[in-house]
């Protein structure tokens, strides 16, 4: 394409003019440079080639540091603390899952910390437990003070819901989740969700939280109607082999306290075979009933009248065949 006289005219006085201007504050007289506004890029062109102005997100034209966005909208930027902020379950102060690989607080560690929140030593530092435990004031903890404090909290200090306990007979148990542990060597730890306990104690274990069910709704909502639904009215119980399902049904709850029917529900239950061989009967429901939810189904059980057969014992298992 030529262009015309007339154009090329225009283009050299405009290249002529630009020449002999001054810039910006280069020169007495000239004038100031204006500061540069916010920029926000230019938007490209809808042909080949294209790519638009980069701009600046930041105000004053100044960009981000990219440490003070928060990518997944967890609440904490990586300059906070966000080890992960690309997923929205990783920040600090997130509920920490033990032995899943995932520092999921970003504390540096996988498993949570446990807390000593008291001592026997009676550190004036901790939390005085005696004064909140001990009913009877004769100087210790026993369970049943202990089991009466996990009633009201799971923790210590600080604000839990309530929980229920579990005795933990041998060293490196388990704790199922958020609570508190008091150990034989007289302290007492508070742990975030899946603590492990260190050696044989006591645990309190935190409960769901109370949706006011009443006790057939709890039954439902603690799976129960899997294994003991009956005919209106009736409990459906497996009794062991060789049993006399009458005599066994009899006394069937008499011979069971709260205590015994509440750790039933909370842990299920679970033990290990005259061969050695460890088993697990049923599910537990710490994390779908609340404390007061367990008592109301524990109080409707005991209305109903206990039914059942024998069941049979499993054949032991045939040894596998590598060669097939």
């Amino acid at each position: 394409m030529t262009q015309s006289p007339g154009s090329t005219l225009l283009a050299l006085a405009l290249a002529s003019f630009a020449a002999f201007t001054p810039a910006c504050g280069d020169d007495e007289g000239s004038p100031p440079c204006a500061e540069p506004s916010a920029g926000t890029g230019g938007s490209g062109t809808a042909g080949a080639g294209g790519t638009g102005g980069s701009g600046t997100a930041g105000a004053g034209g100044q960009p981000v540091d990219d440490e003070d966005s928060d990518h997944d909208r967890d609440g904490f930027t990586s300059r906070a603390g966000d080890c992960d902020d690309f997923n929205n379950t990783i920040h600090p102060g997130a509920e920490e899952r033990n032995l899943d690989t995932i520092d999921s607080d970003c504390d540096g560690f996988d498993a949570p910390s446990s807390t000593l929140v008291w001592s026997g030593d009676s550190d004036p530092d901790q939390a005085d437990a005696l004064a909140i435990m001990d009913a009877d004031g004769d100087g210790q903890i026993s369970l049943d003070e202990f089991s009466a404090a996990c009633a009201e909290s799971a923790m210590l200090a600080g604000t839990a819901r309530p929980g229920v306990v579990q005795v933990h007979a041998s060293c490196s148990g388990t704790n199922s989740c958020r609570g508190m542990v008091y150990q034989t060597w007289n302290e007492i730890y508070e742990h975030a969700c899946r603590g492990v306990n260190e050696c044989a104690g006591w645990s309190c274990v935190e409960t769901a939280e109370d949706q006011d069910r009443d006790g057939p709704a709890s039954f439902d909502a603690a799976t129960c109607d899997h294994c003991h639904s009956g005919p209106e009215g009736t409990f459906h119980v497996k009794v062991p082999p060789g049993e006399d399902v009458s005599a066994f049904l009899a006394d069937f709850w008499e011979r069971r306290p709260d205590m015994y029917l509440q750790s039933i529900i909370a842990f299920g239950i679970d033990g290990v075979t005259a061969e050695g061989h460890a088993y697990s009967n049923m599910p537990g429901s710490y994390h779908l009933l609340s404390r007061a939810e367990m008592d109301r189904l524990i109080a409707y059980l005991r209305t109903l009248t206990p039914e059942g057969e024998n069941f049979e014992q499993l054949p032991g298992a045939d040894p596998i065949d590598h060669g097939n």
